[in-house]
């Protein structure tokens, strides 16, 4: 048994979707990838900062900052290491 798709939805948003060029499917097609873009927007259009959120999995921009920091005196100081280790 099918249902009019005018029993199913407001008339304003009805009389939209028929106006997406192409049969029902895919019209049912636009307004799903549609809705699913507007479920989208608050994960891509967040303003937190990076591992900052609740289900981040980044690590926070001070943690990578600081192992960066860290990372590079180590370099200098191997490297000082191997030009006095040359000057011997």
């Amino acid at each position: 048994q099918t249902y009019p798709i005018r029993s199913l939805f407001p008339p304003l948003l009805h009389q939209t979707v028929q106006k997406i060029p192409g049969g029902p499917n895919a019209q049912v097609a636009v307004g799903s990838a549609v809705i699913l873009g507007l479920c989208a927007v608050p994960v891509f259009g967040k303003d937190t900062k990076r591992g900052h959120d609740l289900f981040s999995q980044e690590k926070p921009q001070a943690i990578v900052e600081s192992q960066e920091r860290l990372q590079k005196e180590a370099r200098e100081a191997w490297k000082k290491s191997v030009e006095e280790t040359k000057k011997e």
